[in-house]
Order: C-alpha cells, then structure tokens, then sequence
C-alpha cells in the first residue's frame, strides 16, 4: 500500500517566504508540529493508502481535470485556523488569485475519484498552505492577536502549470514526500 495525496507544489521562493514566516510563529507557539519547508504544498485530495495498481487510473482522473486548463496564478496570504479559534488544530495561510480556477480542479479530481470508488470528502474544500499542527490547546486570546498581526500577510505569487501524485512515507523525523505522476496543463 502507498499512502498518497494529489497536490500542487510550491516554487522554492514561496516556501522560503513560508519558512520564515514559521520561524517568526516558532517562539509563539513552540507546541506546535510546524510543516518543514520542503514539506509545504497545496493539498487537492488526500486518498490515503492506494494500490500500486490504483497510480494509472489516478494519473488518468488527473490529466482529465487538467484538460483544457491554462496556468494560473495564486498567492498565499493572511493566516487562519481550523477548525475554530476555541479548538484550533491547523494553522494555515489563506490563498488569493485564480481560486475559481483551484475550485474547479479540486471538484473535478474530487468527483472523477468518487466515480472509481474513493471516499468522498466529507468537509467542503478550503483551499490553503498548513503551516503547523496543534496537539495541545494554545491560548486562543494570543492565537486571535497573531492572526490580526499577520493579515497583511503575502508571499509572492506563484503560477500553477501541474498537479502532483505524491507518495507519504512517514518517519520518526516527518514525513517524507516523493512524485509518484506528474500532469502538466
């Protein structure tokens, strides 16, 4: 079995930007499981574990949702939490660009996946960057004050021209990710 998810990769000065962002959150939060820098992408959809035999079919549902799309452009921006300030479990940054167009890939892999049999996700899509996990409550009060510091919060815009089969193998130090199939727009 491969544990793996569909998404899109981020360009090296996007994750950079990201970085430094988690090292100012760091000191704030020091509970909290922080996503490595090279570990940052936007996720489509998380299938779990699949069959070695499952890739093709996959592959093939990808290419459908990329058919007739161009590049488009996106940003990170702000920050947020889910699923409530009162039981924040991720930290995240918002999107800003082309999210109609995100949208739009995101159902159509979604929908071309609970066709062949996936589970379909039971929580509306929420396109944005994690950037840190909460295992144990945070003070809320400084949370809410963290996330009104960083509203004007942006990286550089990035342009999406593929979408990502990854492979998810976890080790004592994270998880580690590799491409399983690319396809292109």
């Amino acid at each position: 079995m491969i544990r793996s998810f569909i998404a899109i990769s981020l360009p090296e000065e996007v994750k950079a930007v990201l970085e430094g962002l988690v090292k100012e959150l760091r000191p704030l939060f020091p509970k909290v499981s922080w996503v490595k820098a090279q570990n940052m992408h936007l996720t489509l959809k998380f299938l779990g574990n699949i069959h070695e035999t499952q890739i093709e079919m996959i592959k093939e549902i990808m290419a459908a949702s990329c058919a007739g799309l161009s590049a488009f452009s996106l940003k990170g921006h702000a920050l947020g939490v889910f699923p409530h300030i009162n039981r924040a479990r991720v930290i995240w940054t918002g999107l800003k660009g082309d999210i109609p167009i995100l949208e739009k890939l995101q159902a159509d892999i979604e929908t071309g996946l609970v066709k062949k049999g996936f589970k379909k996700e039971d929580r509306p899509f929420h396109p944005h960057l994690t950037l840190g996990r909460i295992k144990t409550p945070v003070n809320a009060k400084r949370l809410l004050e963290v996330i009104e510091r960083y509203k004007a919060f942006s990286t550089p815009d990035f342009t999406v021209k593929e979408v990502i089969l990854f492979k998810s193998e976890l080790h004592p130090q994270g998880a580690r990710y590799s491409v399983l199939e690319r396809v292109g727009f």
